[in-house]
């Protein structure tokens, strides 16, 4: 047999062997396989697109996106187009995903889970109309897709003219379909109802959505909120006093609060600016904290509460350094980077003792505001508090008292803007927070829907829109619902 024969099986059983380990969920034990048999290093841009995959699986966003940028100019199957799609997405870089998906279309213009990933990432990007034509063929020939019956609702509002609200109430009222499917219809039908002011019927379905979800959730409220209250205790006032020594400014921008407060168009405005990369909603933090237990520990944490607790031992440098490690492949050459996901609040004292030159901006919502609109977006597996409104209430409590407690413990490390204030008056009270920051004012931050950056959170849609306050006190619509949730926040 000639070599090239030789170097051809090779690779195609490297290629079976990957696969198989990527489909039973074992991407370490395919880089060790890789690493075994090609010790010089891969050529083939197919292996390249599962070592990519593979490590972004295991949240390795260097290597990940070094072997995609390897596999992406000449693969060219289907199945590896998809899989270097998603390392992109994974590594939060939409632009790249969509043309990896838009090749895949190409190859398999018909098959719904290659419109889906299209259509997703074209919303990422704001290309709405591509994004509807996608999920309206996914519609037509997989009609059971409920996820793309969600979606498609989210990318604009919907119009007397222009809306799905008869063929959502059909697909419903077929009965046929797993309860996973009738919670993305239900919040659908609920969002297009809202759009066209039948506020009743919209509450109804969305109610009905989350009470589904919720019945198929193991879930306990005082679980979080406990571990908020242990938060307070394990981190507390001298624990983080290194921190309010330490001279802040210069380093990583934390935009933290609850979802839906504010926090994408806060991003959105800051990375309007010259010096500041907006890198959107970052898990590395967390897996850093996790990361350096698991390194001190050989093992890892046996629930939230060990974490907090085993958390104030942890050496804060090493995680500081964890972070930015993860963070550094998708910098670019600005000076300062904001990560905005929001429940990044529960490590408020870590961040400030791991990183003493970050900055965390607080953005608050009225209460009865942030709260409903948690209740009416479906953030699938995410904030299983989401789902009921004296639950979301409980859960705003302790956020609001472990807040308090950073107010106090970390002095001028935290910043604290109000949502509404923000839109009332834009100018005034970002120069403000400009200030705090340390860098100029720049008319640019006024115009956040000038910014054609992807966008992977629920605001993708809204954000595309200039600065407005539509959304404030917008809960009142609903207050004949809302008596649990006024309860359950004592208002």
């Amino acid at each position: 047999m000639a070599s090239k024969d030789i170097a051809d099986t090779e690779t195609n059983r490297l290629i079976a062997l990957g696969l198989s380990l990527l489909k039973d969920g074992k991407p370490a034990d395919l880089l060790r396989a890789f690493e075994l048999a090609c010790p010089a290093g891969l050529m083939d841009a197919r292996l390249h697109a599962q070592v990519a995959y593979a490590h972004a699986a295991l949240g390795h966003v260097g290597p990940a996106l070094a072997a995609a940028d390897l596999a992406m100019p000449s693969v060219s199957q289907l199945w590896a187009l998809d899989l270097v799609g998603n390392t992109y997405t994974r590594c939060h870089k939409p632009d790249r995903a969509h043309e990896a998906f838009s090749r895949a279309h190409k190859l398999a213009p018909e098959r719904p889970g290659v419109l889906f990933n299209l259509a997703t990432t074209a919303g990422f990007l704001g290309l709405s109309d591509e994004a509807e034509w996608a999920y309206d063929r996914i519609i037509t020939i997989a009609p059971g897709h409920a996820e793309a019956w969600h979606n498609r609702s989210l990318l604009r509002r919907q119009t007397q003219r222009a809306n799905h609200v008869s063929q959502l109430r059909s697909a419903i009222g077929s009965g046929a379909m797993p309860w996973q499917s009738e919670v993305f219809l239900r919040y659908a039908l609920g969002k297009e109802l809202e759009d066209l002011g039948d506020r009743d019927s919209a509450f109804a379905e969305i109610a009905r959505g989350a009470a589904l979800r919720r019945r198929h959730m193991r879930y306990a409220i005082s679980e979080d909120v406990e571990a908020m209250e242990r938060i307070t205790e394990v981190h507390n006032a001298d624990w983080c006093a290194p921190a309010r020594g330490a001279r802040s400014g210069g380093g990583p921008i934390f935009v933290i609060g609850m979802p839906r407060s504010g926090s994408t168009l806060l991003e959105r405005m800051l990375g309007r600016h010259s010096h500041v990369q907006p890198l959107g909603e970052l898990p590395y933090f967390g897996q850093a904290l996790v990361g350096a237990f698991r390194a001190q520990f050989g093992r890892m944490p046996s629930s939230k509460s060990e974490l907090v607790d085993c958390s104030a031992y942890l050496d804060p440098s090493m995680i500081g350094e964890r972070y930015l490690g993860a963070v550094q492949p998708l910098r670019d050459a600005k000076p300062r980077f904001t990560d905005k996901l929001p429940m990044n609040f529960l490590y408020g004292g870590v961040i400030a003792r791991a990183l003493p030159d970050a900055v965390l901006i607080h953005i608050r919502r009225r209460p009865l505001d942030l709260c409903f609109a948690i209740y009416k977006t479906l953030f699938r597996d995410a904030y299983p508090f989401s789902y009921d409104l004296t639950e979301i209430g409980a859960y705003h409590r302790a956020y609001q008292a472990l807040m308090k407690h950073w107010r106090a413990a970390l002095g001028e490390q935290l910043i604290e803007i109000d949502y509404e204030d923000l839109v009332a008056a834009p100018r005034e009270n970002f120069e403000v927070l400009l200030s705090r920051l340390g860098v100029a004012s720049e008319d640019a931050c006024l115009s956040p829907q000038d910014d054609r950056g992807g966008v992977m959170t629920a605001s993708a849609a809204q954000v595309r829109q200039p600065i407005h306050s539509a959304s404030v006190g917008s809960a009142e619509r609903y207050a004949r619902h809302l008596g649990p949730l006024r309860a359950s926040l004592r208002l």
